[in-house]
């Protein structure tokens, strides 16, 4: 569609679409800032006003004193021409908008920093946007969330049989892959039908399945991320299989060194650190492996910022989108399930971990959009710091 419309209204109109998608990105930016940082922190301030930049902008260019986008399903409308769904950017705003059952949004120049910033809060936070005078919403009425959970929609019988294949990925991986792959599309629909906006982790069962427990809680966590920015189909499955592949590396790590009641020696944690490039290379030899898995095994515990971490690398580089996303949410189940060496850390904590390591670890951007997923933001606490998921 927008092939067709760029023939149609040439450079001037691909300049005008241009600025009102980076209106949208910066909406965007500002709402995940909000979820990271909280209301009141200094690092919200800049976000909110290149909004308000954005906004001057794109009415310059309009030669109009407003933007009016209009929700309709998936698809932002600005001048009966939807806008580019293809970022990561737009589908964060448009699940914002429905969230709060808004079907049209008015920007007004003029856009004072606290209209912006009570917009930005609510939208982030799970309240209601009120109209101001360069503010206008209007609002539908608001499904009720349900009750569906997708990891109690998965059959218990496809469950065990993804974890026996799973569990047998060290001596026998032939067919493992394509039995998970199948438990990944199983996901996904679990997901489409599921109402809850993020997933709860799954329960830890015995400490021998832990690895695969975490596995599953973690491409969940991704699934819900990737589909936040709309990634859909096929390339959806690729990085829910890659997220539940990201540790197979640590099937060949002795339980002794996975299990210990307290911190690892310096060869075990180089035995540890070896399970990220184990993982790919075994990946890299099974028929069935997909590029997209094997790379995010090697690359999950890379840092954004290209400061070393393991696997060491020659020459720095960014982790890929699907690592980040496994990484985000390999922290996070990590910090939330209980292991021999310390118990389980609450929800609300594991966000601070996550908080602590952005712009370092992961970007803040992805950071700022999980803690959104996770529910309303809260006001910010100390970090706690010192963290490293293995």
């Amino acid at each position: 569609m927008r092939s067709r419309w760029q023939a149609r209204t040439g450079e001037r109109g691909l300049g005008a679409q241009a600025r009102l998608e980076r209106l949208v990105a910066q909406i965007a930016v500002a709402i995940n800032m909000r979820a990271l940082y909280g209301a009141t922190h200094d690092g919200l301030v800049p976000a909110l006003r290149a909004v308000i930049e954005a906004l001057a902008t794109a009415c310059d260019d309009r030669k109009q004193d407003s933007v009016t986008f209009l929700l309709l399903d998936e698809e932002l409308v600005v001048d009966d021409r939807p806008l580019d769904a293809g970022g990561l950017h737009q589908q964060p705003v448009i699940k914002a908008l429905k969230r709060r059952g808004i079907e049209r949004l008015t920007l007004a120049r003029g856009l004072e920093p606290g209209e912006c910033h009570d917009l930005v809060d609510a939208l982030a936070a799970g309240g209601t946007p009120r109209s101001t005078a360069h503010v206008v919403v209007g609002q539908v009425e608001v499904a009720l969330p349900g009750d569906g959970n997708a990891w109690e929609d998965l059959g218990a019988s496809q469950v065990e049989t993804a974890m026996d294949a799973f569990l047998g990925f060290r001596t026998e991986r032939r067919g493992a892959v394509p039995k998970l792959d199948e438990l990944v599309w199983g996901f996904i629909d679990a997901l489409t039908r599921s109402t809850r906006v993020m997933l709860p982790v799954a329960p830890l069962r015995t400490h021998d399945e832990y690895t695969f427990v975490h596995s599953i809680n973690v491409s969940l966590l991704v699934l819900g991320q990737a589909r936040s920015f709309g990634i859909e189909g096929p390339t959806l499955h690729a990085i829910g299989l890659a997220a539940l592949l990201h540790d197979v590396g640590k099937l060949s790590i002795p339980l002794e060194i996975l299990n210990k009641p307290g911190r690892l020696d310096g060869d075990e944690w180089k035995v540890m650190m070896g399970h990220a490039e184990l993982g790919a290379r075994q990946l890299a030899g099974c028929q069935a492996g997909n590029p997209l898995s094997m790379l995010v095994a090697y690359e999950h515990h890379l840092r954004v910022d290209g400061q070393p971490s393991y696997p060491a690398l020659k020459v720095p580089r960014q982790p890929t989108l699907a690592s980040q996303l496994t990484a985000v949410a390999d922290v996070y189940d990590a910090v939330c399930t209980a292991r021999p060496y310390r118990p389980a850390l609450s929800r609300e904590a594991a966000l601070d971990v996550l908080r602590a390591r952005a712009g370092s670890f992961h970007d803040p951007f992805l950071v700022g959009n999980f803690c959104r997923l996770l529910g309303p933001a809260e006001a910010r606490r100390e970090p706690l710091g010192g963290y490293a998921a293995s």
